[in-house]
């Protein structure tokens, strides 16, 4: 009976893709515990061990063909759509966000239904719709990178509506984080303001006026001054 706790034990562990070492034991009384740390002095029995590489470099094997599959079947980067499922989620399947989004590529319901899916929670429907609008949005952006990811964050009406990314915290600070998973650098300066135009206005009368708004009437004489 105790070696099926342990093995159960074991099985969830690795459905669940921990990412962190875990050590699975069974102290002197019986008892199954979880550890990150082997306690090398006690007499416990060690059943099994749970390892996976840091979150920031894993992928795992399952998730990263699929991927592979999916891009050379629509023709698209793989690097952009890896860095993507590993900002969204860490390539966590039930992955959930404060504002609904589901899955490894972390889709709205409005998107997943735009690309026929049925479970978000489904790995490969999930990934394949998630690849689909990157390449949409890529195609639509001309190939920018910036502007890709700036769509797929904060939508395609912020990005229309300021002409480029957005000023939101959080969009540019997904752009960078996916661009530096991709090995790229990216910074945003500031946008310049347009010069303002100073006019120097001589009316009919002699009067002189320095404004910076074009007069409707003009009757004398006009220069720009700056």
């Amino acid at each position: 009976m105790k070696n099926r706790a342990i093995v159960f034990c074991g099985a969830w562990l690795i459905g669940g893709m921990l990412y962190a070492g875990l050590v699975v034991r069974q102290d002197k009384n019986g008892h199954i515990v979880l550890s990150n740390t082997l306690d090398k002095g006690g007499s416990d029995n060690i059943s099994m061990s749970v390892s996976r590489a840091p979150r920031s470099k894993a992928i795992p094997l399952h998730y990263q063909q699929k991927i592979q599959t999916l891009t050379q079947k629509h023709d698209f980067r793989q690097d952009l759509v890896i860095a993507v499922a590993r900002a969204e989620s860490s390539f966590n399947p039930l992955a959930v966000s404060p504002k609904g989004a589901v899955g490894i590529m972390q889709l709205m319901r409005d998107t997943a239904r735009q690309y026929g899916v049925i479970n978000r929670y489904n790995a490969h429907e999930n990934i394949e719709a998630g690849v689909k609008h990157l390449k949409y949005l890529y195609e639509k952006f001309q190939g920018d990178i910036p502007l890709t990811l700036a769509a797929y964050n904060a939508g395609e009406e912020a990005v229309s509506k300021y002409k480029g990314v957005p000023p939101y915290r959080e969009t540019r600070n997904y752009i960078r984080r996916v661009m530096s998973q991709m090995g790229l650098n990216y910074s945003f300066s500031a946008p310049t303001r347009p010069k303002t135009k100073i006019y120097k206005y001589t009316t009919l009368a002699g009067n002189t006026i320095i404004t910076d708004t074009l007069p409707a009437d003009i009757g004398g004489t006009l220069e720009v001054i700056n």
